[in-house]
């Protein structure tokens, strides 16, 4: 087991970069029996999809919404945020977007959740798409705004670190304004404009 000591001297010695996901550079399968790789030069331009997350965060305040007169569900899982038709039993999923080895875990302006989502709550507004506002845990404590049925984000804003997560949060029936409540010891407030992407408190 590494020491903090020695963790801290391996971060200095990595230049700087503690923030960089280390476990993803010890992953080295090794090359299947039969694989030729002579004149390879670059790994082949494969990327992995989700087809179905097994999983449900149901120790959470509000973890479970219907949707779209009841035949959908609307729930999260780690940092992925899942719409499943409960007829069909297949699902839609904003987030789950891979990163290369070399990232750091929490980048700048990332169109999805980078950590465990912390609460989520879906407003259907009457002429309107199903819009879902989730917030995470981490060092952004980013909160992103997202159609349920496009599964794109639609706006996000970040209290940073020291909000520690966000703890609750809700969207007005209207669509308009999302407020949410932080982590950090005085429980601060924070309410957003969604169309104009501004917050305002």
């Amino acid at each position: 087991m590494q020491s903090r000591r020695s963790a801290k001297q391996s971060a200095a010695h990595d230049g700087g970069t503690a923030e960089v996901q280390r476990f993803l550079r010890m992953v080295n399968e090794p090359i299947p029996e039969g694989v030729v790789t002579t004149g390879l030069q670059e790994a082949p331009q494969v990327r992995c999809e989700i087809d179905h997350v097994y999983g449900f965060s149901g120790e959470r305040k509000s973890c479970l919404y219907f949707g779209r007169d009841n035949e959908e569900i609307v729930y999260m899982a780690a940092a992925i945020g899942v719409v499943q038709d409960l007829k069909t039993r297949q699902q839609r999923h904003f987030g789950g977007a891979q990163k290369g080895k070399t990232m750091k875990k929490y980048e700048r302006d990332w169109p999805v959740h980078q950590d465990d989502i912390t609460d989520v709550h879906a407003v259907r507004s009457h002429g309107k798409d199903c819009l879902v506002v989730s917030g995470e845990c981490g060092a952004k404590s980013t909160v992103h705004i997202w159609d349920a049925a496009a599964m794109k984000g639609t706006a996000s804003f970040s209290l940073g670190g020291a909000a520690r997560g966000i703890n609750s949060l809700s969207m007005s029936p209207c669509q308009r304004y999302v407020a949410c409540v932080d982590c950090s010891n005085d429980h601060l407030m924070t309410i957003y404009n969604v169309s104009r992407k501004k917050l305002i408190v």
